[in-house]
């Protein structure tokens, strides 16, 4: 017994190494074919006794060797491992396509599971459960993507996804002159997407939210008179709030919508 821990002991020591975040399953992937759950469960038992590994949450484990050993680990890339199905939304999402304007300490995702929330070197991480409807109807994976952080591919709202559900959930955007300031940064946004998106979530008040603010700026964007028309399509009779309904409002007529007296999207 002693001998067959000796020989595969190099195995995980080379896995650990190369391997920032994993999952038990992924690294009992990683191990001979036929290894059973009390193997994996033995070596990272060995691993995490010798500081080899760190837990994050059951079931998900950050090494602490080579190159791993006194960096914080992607929090992306935890996020990601946490539940099956994460999928980084919101301000992380404006994290992941590299146009947040600033850097937060908590990291949001969905997930169609048990939401959770936990804190790890410094980080809050935040699962938030998708929307009723979209859980109902299982859109709530609708116009997502993969990107590469490392060696590892993770799930994300797209660009113009990304766009709508920051706008409709603004608490978890980092408020709305960060959303403004990081919207900017999209090298290009794909209208067809975004429209394809609120008709998925048939909300006229979001459409209403996300068509001031496209066209508050509309040459960045490269809108049209015909883009514009496609918005007021989706509105009804309104009026829509752009969050907190407060006094010092002001009242948009074409979108019928009211908005914060001194929030512009063109000057963030």
């Amino acid at each position: 017994m002693a001998a067959r821990t000796t020989r595969t002991e190099p195995q995980t020591r080379e896995y650990l190494e190369r391997t920032a975040v994993f999952t038990t399953a992924e690294f009992r992937g990683a191990l001979a074919p036929g290894a059973n759950a009390s193997t994996v469960n033995n070596r990272l038992l060995q691993a995490y006794r010798r500081g080899h590994v760190e837990r994050v949450t059951r079931g998900v484990y950050v090494s602490r060797i080579g190159v791993f050993r006194e960096s914080v680990p992607d929090p992306l890339v935890v996020a990601s491992k946490l539940v099956p199905d994460s999928v980084i939304a919101y301000h992380s999402a404006l994290e992941a396509h590299g146009v947040a304007h600033s850097p937060f300490t908590r990291v949001t995702f969905l997930t169609a599971g048990t939401p959770v929330r936990l804190s790890y070197r410094g980080y809050k991480f935040v699962g938030l459960s998708p929307k009723p409807r979209q859980l109902k109807d299982e859109t709530w994976r609708a116009s997502l993507e993969q990107t590469r952080r490392g060696r590892n591919l993770i799930w994300v709202t797209s660009r113009e996804r990304t766009l709508v559900d920051c706008l409709d959930r603004l608490q978890w955007s980092g408020g709305p002159e960060e959303l403004f300031r990081s919207l900017g940064g999209f090298p290009a946004l794909n209208v067809d997407k975004v429209v394809g998106y609120l008709d998925v979530l048939q909300s006229p008040a979001i459409s209403a939210r996300v068509a001031w603010v496209l066209f508050a700026r509309p040459d960045l964007w490269h809108l049209t008179d015909a883009d514009r028309e496609r918005f007021r399509r989706r509105l009804g009779k309104g009026p829509y709030f752009f969050g907190r309904r407060t006094p010092s409002m002001r009242y948009l007529p074409e979108w019928s919508l009211y908005v914060p007296a001194d929030l512009d999207p063109a000057k963030s």
